[in-house]
């Protein structure tokens, strides 16, 4: 039997079992389609025929890593009462937290796998201590040479602690699959202010805060201790 991206089969009925030439590698799109179709009590056959699309083909795409077209992902989505923003990861209707699901197996990252986490960049939190007590601030950042990088204007609260001992902590999480990792990075900033450093630091990384204004001050965090959980689905 072969499946075409479409969905659709080209063997015939009474033909041998199919089974699947490498071991299941499910990616999160096939997790979150088994995940409603289990939370929905449907039957592989039953989306299948709802969704205008083979069987085989649903069964494939619950257990690797597949990329439907927008007209398939959108019937898939139908059948499962869903959107294909949900499908795909997208933000739901759900209160953060709130889903009444199992609680998945926690485990400790190593730093290694922390700093593998916190490579791509991204959007994060950075903590450090005021006058008028603690204080928590999103901030965009990039990974370079190991250590934190943010942008900040001169005159900002970042700006004003930026030499002091700091705590930064990221993390990403799927409330349809409930699960997730959080990193927490504590250690020393410090404005970069040497041109040498603040030239490598325009030359060898892109980022672009947010926020608009101005962002002519770069702080960096040299992590002192990283430490990392991460959270699976039983």
């Amino acid at each position: 039997m072969t499946v075409n991206p479409a969905g659709h089969a080209t063997a015939g009925a009474g033909q041998e079992p199919w089974r699947w030439p490498s071991p299941p590698d499910p990616g999160d799109l096939s997790r979150r389609l088994a995940a409603r179709r289990a939370e929905l009590r449907l039957s592989l056959n039953q989306v299948a025929e709802r969704a205008e699309v083979n069987r085989r083909y649903l069964e494939y795409l619950e257990n690797f890593p597949g990329r439907p077209d927008a007209g398939t992902l959108r019937r898939l989505a139908a059948a499962l009462r869903t959107t294909p923003s949900s499908l795909l990861g997208g933000g739901g209707d759900a209160l953060p937290g709130r889903h009444p699901g199992p609680v998945g197996q926690l485990e400790r990252l190593s730093p290694a796998e922390c700093c593998q986490l916190l490579a791509p960049g991204g959007l994060g939190r950075i903590a450090f201590t005021t006058s008028s007590g603690l204080m928590v601030l999103p901030v965009n950042y990039v990974l370079v040479a190991g250590t934190i990088v943010v942008r900040t204007g001169t005159g900002s609260l970042i700006a004003a602690h930026g030499d002091d001992p700091v705590s930064f902590e990221t993390d990403h999480l799927d409330e349809t699959l409930l699960c997730g990792w959080s990193v927490l990075v504590r250690g020393q900033a410090h404005r970069v202010l040497q041109p040498g450093e603040l030239r490598h630091l325009r030359e060898a990384c892109d980022l672009r805060p947010w926020p608009a204004g101005e962002h002519d001050l770069y702080v960096r965090i040299v992590p002192a201790r990283i430490a990392g959980r991460r959270i699976r689905p039983q």
